[in-house]
């Protein structure tokens, strides 16, 4: 049973993992952007584009993968699932910021491009955009963090 325990509870992690390794990855289109032009820098905003929006979904699939996980382990250790679905630490409170944290970061890119295809000014928002992903990558490395030690408790 602790095998199984095991492994139910290291899905959301590994995930996760993944999905910093693609947000990192996501975040160096600031440097290629520079060092690209024409067809291929098309290409490579429509590349950006396309990945922040799976991004989105794929954060509400990891934070939906820990829900189940926390299930699971109740089912496993014979506990009521409301017991720990609710997060009572700061790692499962901060998954939620996180989430909050990619939507704006999805809704300024979108108000980017929308406001550069219209021909109109999009500094500002393509500035913010960059200050929500640096801000998330501070919180990312922070909630890894934490979600290690949670880890190491639980298990």
């Amino acid at each position: 049973m602790d095998l199984l325990r095991t492994t139910i509870l290291l899905l959301h992690p590994i995930a996760a993992l993944a999905l910093v390794w693609m947000f990192v990855r996501q975040r160096r289109w600031r440097e290629q952007s520079k060092l690209l032009r024409g067809n291929q820098r098309k290409q490579g905003l429509t590349d950006h584009e396309a990945t922040g929006e799976w991004m989105v979904r794929a954060t509400i699939g990891v934070i939906g993968l820990a829900f189940a996980a926390q299930i699971a382990r109740a089912s496993i250790d014979g506990a009521n699932w409301n017991e720990y679905i609710v997060p009572d630490h700061f790692h499962g409170w901060v998954g939620f910021l996180g989430l909050i944290l990619m939507l704006t970061l999805r809704k300024h890119g979108r108000t980017t491009s929308r406001l550069k295809d219209s021909g109109e000014s999009f500094a500002r928002s393509k500035q913010m955009h960059g200050k929500i992903s640096d801000v998330m990558l501070l919180l990312v490395i922070i909630h890894a963090f934490l979600g290690f030690l949670y880890l190491l408790k639980i298990l």
